[in-house]
Parts: C-alpha cells; structure tokens; sequence
C-alpha cells in the first residue's frame, strides 16, 4: 500500500512500559493490537510456543455479564476441533482480568490479501473454499453456528485457510452469546433469514460460505456497498452474481445461495461437493470411498502455495526492561492476528494501537498471575474539564497547527471504511481543516487529495475544486469528507466543547455527547451517510470520544464512535481513529497548481 498504515510486512510491536511481563504460563514478548475488549499480546509458552494472548479489560471484567459470556464461550469453543478453525490454547474465565490464548496464525485475512494482491484463483481458490468448508463441517459438528461468516473472519496462513472469531456464535440447542432481538453480523453478510426474523441455523453459514467464496473469487463485495437499510434490501431480494467463480464451483455456490434456508445443502454436502471438484481438477475423479475432511487437508498441505510472505518479525528474545527515565517512540505498523473474542462485536484481527508518539502509564489494575513493571514518573498538570481542555486545544493549535496524522475507520454494517495518512493543518476557514492525503477507501483504489479553503481537489495539477457538501457515499471522493470529517482537529475542539459527559485519566480524555450537537464537517458527513440530516433520522444517536494530548496538550490519539440505538435493544457503533505525531509551527497546504 502506498502509506505506512497498511505495511507489506507485518511486525509485533514492542511492550509497552505498563503491559504485563506474563499473562498464565506465557511470557509476554509483544503487542499484537488492541480494541474495545482488551488488548492481544504476543505470548511464548516455557515450550516456545508462540501464541495470541487476549487480556480482557478491567472495566469490562468487572462485568457479570460479560464474565458469563466469557465462561460459555471458552467452554463451547473447546468443543470445536476443525483443522482449519483456529485451535484455543488455554484460557482462565475466573482470572481478575480473564485472559484467552490462541494459536498464532501468521498471514493476513482474506479481505486484507485480496485488496493487496487481488482475487484468487486457480488452486488458491478451490483451497479456500474447501478449507473453510472443512471449518465450518466441524464448527457445526460441535453444536455451534458461527453466524458471522465473513472475509475478515477468514486468514491465508502458511497452513491453508483458518476461521477466525467466533465472537457471536450461537449454539444449535438456542444458547445464545449475545442479546436476543438483534440482528447480528454485518448487513452485507447476514442470512436473508436472519431479516426476515426467523430462526437461525446451520443453513446460515452455509450461505456466509458462499458469500465468502463469491468475494474470494470475484475482489468484490457480493451485495456491493451501501446503507444498512438497502442492503438488507438487496440481500433479501436480489441474487448474487457467480458469473466469475469457476464452473466446477458454480452450482453447489448457487445452491448454498438460495433465500429459503430449506433450499441450501447441508455443509457437509459442501464440503463433499466442493472436495470432489478439486479432485476432478487434479484428475483424481471417480474414487468412490474417501473422507472429503481428510482429503482436503491432504491435499492443502500439497498445493497450498500461501508461503507466509506477510508473516510477523516476533522478537528473537525478551525485550529489555523499560527504562524510566525516558519513553520510547514506536513507529505506526500493523499486525494481523487470530484471537477469539467474547461479545457480539468483531473481537478478532483487531486494529492495531501503534501510536506514533511517547507510550503513557496506564492506572489499570492488572490482576493475579499478570505481573506488570513499575509506572514511569507522573506527568505535568493537565486540564480538568470539558471547558479546559478545549480552551487549551484551541491555544496549543493556533501555535503548532500542522501534524502528520493516520486515521482508520468505517460504518459499521456495511463496507464504507478507509484508511488514510499524510498531513493536516488546524484551519483558518471557519468550520475547516487543511488535507494533504492518501486515502485508502474499501473497493476503491487508493487516491491522493487535497483539502484548503474548504474545498476539495484532487492531488494532480490544473485539478479543480469540489464542493464537499454534495458528496454521497457512492461517490469515491466521499471518503475524504470521512477523513476530514472525523480526523480533523476542528471536530476534535467542537466534540470537547459539546460533550454532556467527561471524565480525566492523567492526559487521556473520555466523554460523549448527541449527534444533534455536532457541526462542521462531522455533522456533514453523517448527514450524508443517512440522507438527511442526524436531528430527523436518528436523534437518539450519540458519540462517544477518547482524546489523548501530550504535554503541551495536542492531540496524540483521538477515538471517535457514533452509536446508534437499535429499536430492538443494542446499538450500532461506528468507530474511526486518529494518530497524530510531529506538531509544528508552519506547514502550509496549497491547492494543487
């Protein structure tokens, strides 16, 4: 890719000053990414096994209900023992802070290979598609409906194909792991069923199956990009074009296609059906007795050509002890992983936390069997209240304007995310903030822009200016105003100001606040993504924020999640992030000449 977000080779980051020196019986070697539900370590076992440790946050381990989720499905995902599920290690639901280990797979998912290197094809493909068929056999041999078959959930390992995340998964006998009325999964993977309102069943991941082949095969999304409301529309009415997946392949994918879950075949007649088509494709047709499972894996052991070139740098031994009197910088970088969360949303291959800047003690307790080295000295005085805080951005901005920055984000339910990085500066036009960026949007290739003056060009001479109010979410220029929107260090100020609710913990900031309070270039781009403006569509939504500031209070991080009630219980949430490192004085952007 063309910026440092999105890295050709993966790396495990360094420990971080206050993350634990052993979670259980593993020694904690580095960071692997962190999200909502905890943070993923890189372990090795005293055999050297390397492994994905998630350690779940106090905040939510606290939580009884969480706590019991947590039990069952440790309990229930022990049962699963496909060869291309990946396998838990061990786990501790009663710890103070309950932790999970899985087997660490290297590689990428499947959506992240296919958006660097295209769809697959040829042995690659049947590969795929048998793998995971193989995965979701025994998935359903242990009683249990994954539910959120997708191509996130899906990584290319050395080994073959691995299913990830069985955060939302649901037993055969009706037990579920999330709240009931909800529509689970993401908008453009989801069962016609499921919006129907009826039961869900096997015969739903007989259809995610597809979906993900169909992807794998074709680089597109199956029901295309859209709003939540009309993909459910197009998932419930419109049939998928196969046109592009091979023939052998074709007639069991349109049949686990079907919208009456009663029409689908069974998985293990998928998997037989797609095992046999990659028999005939290596000439091997007309064996009547074998095992489809064992033939898979045989055979993906033969001609499995994934050789691990994404494949993490692990430390090649402990990392020194953090020294106290200085902090160390980390530079921005992804790693992919497999670590099995415990609620409705995606808890696996979680984004990573590589914050450009100096790392910050953490006041988090760490619980029995978790040892954590001393914290670093207390920082300067910081500001107290909403009032505080927005006045000391406003100064620190109007003395160093401009940063680097790298965002990540997208609206959940659907595909409309992107990842960006280059240059910004605090703006002089009301309302706006200066760009100079790549934008790397879902389904569109990466593209370079400008934004000054409140106007938005394309990075190429004699571009001309386009008006930022008129963008839609069709439209690939759209993911700039996602960008400025979210990222720029006005909305920042504006969602200080406007929050109802705030709390300080040393120089990290949270707080929330209604979507009707929000102005600029953020209540733009949300009233672009509804069609209408957030006072007529969802009044009730909110955001809630997480702002971290250096000393001389700029912004580091900034966390930004619109969550929007669910008429039958839960919210959707969106989230989106942004670094920002190397605050200067000048820096000015031109538009393009």
């Amino acid at each position: 890719m063309s910026f440092p977000a999105r890295p050709d080779t993966s790396e495990v980051l360094p420990p971080r000053p206050q993350d634990p020196a052993q979670v259980g019986p593993y020694r904690i070697v580095g960071r692997l990414g962190s999200g909502g539900m905890g943070i993923v370590y890189a372990g090795v076992d005293a055999a050297g096994q390397r492994s994905a440790v998630k350690l779940i946050h106090q905040t939510h381990a606290s939580d009884r209900e969480f706590r019991d989720r947590f039990r069952r499905e440790v309990a229930m995902l022990r049962l699963v023992r496909g060869t291309c599920c990946v396998r838990i290690l061990d786990a501790d639901a009663e710890a103070e802070q309950p932790w999970l280990a899985t087997e660490y797979i290297a590689g990428r998912t499947l959506d992240d290979h296919v958006a660097r290197h295209g769809p697959l094809t040829g042995d690659d493909l049947f590969g795929l598609a048998a793998g995971l068929a193989e995965a979701v056999v025994a998935v359903h041999a242990a009683q249990v409906v994954h539910r959120d078959l997708k191509a996130s959930n899906v990584m290319l390992s050395p080994q073959g194909p691995r299913l990830v995340d069985f955060g939302i998964a649901r037993s055969l006998d009706g037990t579920s792991l999330t709240a009931t009325g909800l529509v689970v999964g993401s908008p453009a993977w989801v069962s016609p069923e499921e919006y129907a309102g009826g039961p869900t069943g096997s015969a739903a991941d007989v259809y995610g199956w597809a979906l993900v082949v169909v992807y794998a095969a074709t680089g597109r999304q199956p029901y295309g990009m859209a709003r939540p409301e009309v993909l459910a529309l197009r998932v419930m009415n419109e049939p998928v074009d196969t046109s592009m997946v091979p023939a052998a392949l074709r007639p069991v994918i349109d049949a686990a296609l079907a919208k009456a879950p009663g029409a689908r075949p069974a998985m293990d007649e998928v998997l037989a059906a797609v095992a046999g088509a990659w028999r005939e494709r290596h000439g091997e047709a007309g064996i009547v007795t074998w095992d489809p499972a064992a033939d898979v894996t045989t055979r993906l052991n033969r001609v499995w050509s994934y050789q691990g070139q994404d494949m993490a740098q692990w430390p090649s031994q402990p990392p020194a002890p953090p020294r106290r009197s200085k902090f160390r910088r980390f530079s921005p970088v992804v790693a992919t992983v497999a670590a099995l969360g415990c609620t409705a949303g995606v808890l696996l291959n979680l984004p990573s936390d590589a914050t450009a800047g100096p790392a910050r003690p953490s006041a988090t307790p760490t619980a029995p069997g978790v040892s954590a080295p001393a914290s670093p000295s207390a920082t300067p005085a910081a500001p107290r209240t909403a009032a505080e805080l927005a006045a000391a951005l406003d100064l620190a901005l109007s003395v160093m304007p401009a940063a680097e920055f790298s965002f990540d984000g997208g609206f959940t339910q659907s595909a409309a995310g992107a990842k960006a990085s280059g240059r910004l500066v605090s703006g002089d036009v009301p309302d706006y903030d200066d760009f100079e960026m790549t934008v790397d949007a879902e389904e569109e290739d990466p593209a370079r822009y400008v934004i000054t003056g409140g106007e938005l060009y394309l990075d190429r001479p004699g571009a001309p200016a386009m008006d930022m109010s008129d963008k839609r979410p069709e439209d690939a220029t759209w993911y700039a105003l996602m960008v400025a929107g979210m990222a720029g260090p006005y909305t920042v100020q504006q969602v200080v100001h406007n929050s109802e609710n705030f709390h300080q913990a040393g120089r990290t900031y949270i707080g929330n606040l209604p979507a009707t309070k929000t102005n600029g270039p953020l209540r733009s781009l949300l009233a672009s993504w509804l069609g209408t403006d957030v006072s007529g569509a969802t009044s009730s939504s909110y955001l809630s924020y997480r702002l971290t500031i250096d000393e001389r209070n700029r912004p580091t991080k900034f966390s930004l999640t619109w969550k929007v009630p669910l008429d039958g219980g839960g919210t959707y949430a969106s989230e989106f992030t942004t670094s920002y490192r190397g605050w200067a004085e000048d820096g000015e952007i031109s538009k393009p000449s």
